[in-house]
């Protein structure tokens, strides 16, 4: 019941953000436009996406975390399998992943931190960890973690060291994938930003001269200074998008 009020409180919040936004949209696009009708169904249309924004984000940031801990995974596999067959103390080992940069860094942290501070046990405070990353890789990882600890650590590092194996291997093969696609990527945005806006200056010319269609010059400029610019910015923000985050800069 309290969860529902919660998310009633949180959607009607959003809504209010959205219609406030729609109605400066509306002013500022009629007050270019002049065209009362074109500018209010604009406004509602930018008013329903930025709702769905607000109401999605809180998703697509847990989303993209789990991506990003996952994409971080083989790496910190890789130190801990070392760590392992050194012989470290397993509490030891958690140190030294929360030592590591990034977001599994600050995971593993948290791990460390309900250890140490509210007395969980190293079980409890792992499965904590899988629990708050939706990835299947992840939990697969953590489920390794806590078999290592409970059954001993000795010989465990290889098999820590096959899981990163894995997981590089299956980062490989999304970048070969992904250098594929790119090329198709890359002609679609040159279309987009070099051949499209030059088709529409020619059809602006030769429908005025011939079709007899005719664009006021406030169009025309909205069109060319705000359309094709923000088409070019959502195209590289798909491609991007696109691009598996352990590739990305």
């Amino acid at each position: 019941m309290q969860l529902k009020l919660m998310q009633d409180k949180k959607f009607r919040e959003n809504g209010l953000k959205a219609a406030l936004f729609a109605l400066f949209a509306w002013l500022a696009i009629g007050l270019f436009t002049e065209e009362l009708l074109l500018s209010l169904l604009l406004a509602i249309f930018l008013g329903i996406a930025v709702l769905g924004l607000l109401l999605y984000m809180p998703a697509m940031q847990r989303k993209r975390h789990a991506a990003l801990v996952e994409s971080q995974l083989p790496f910190a596999l890789t130190n801990i399998a070392v760590e392992l067959n050194l012989g470290l103390r397993f509490e030891e080992i958690l140190g030294h992943a929360a030592g590591q940069e990034g977001a599994i860094g600050k995971e593993f942290g948290k791990v460390l931190w309900e250890i140490k501070e509210q007395g969980a046990s190293v079980q409890e405070a792992l499965m904590h960890f899988s629990e708050r990353i939706d990835s299947l890789e992840v939990k697969r990882a953590i489920a390794l973690f806590v078999s290592v600890y409970e059954q001993g650590q000795k010989r465990s590092g290889e098999a820590v060291k096959m899981l990163a194996r894995e997981l590089l291997a299956k980062q490989r093969a999304e970048a070969k994938e992904f250098s594929g696609k790119l090329v198709v990527y890359s002609l679609l945005f040159v279309a987009i930003s070099a051949v499209v806006p030059a088709l529409f200056q020619s059809f602006v010319i030769v429908g005025s001269m011939v079709l007899h269609f005719t664009l006021t010059v406030q169009q025309i400029v909205l069109i060319i200074v705000a359309g094709f610019p923000a088409i070019d910015v959502m195209a590289l923000y798909y491609i991007r998008a696109k691009t598996p985050l352990f590739l990305r800069g």
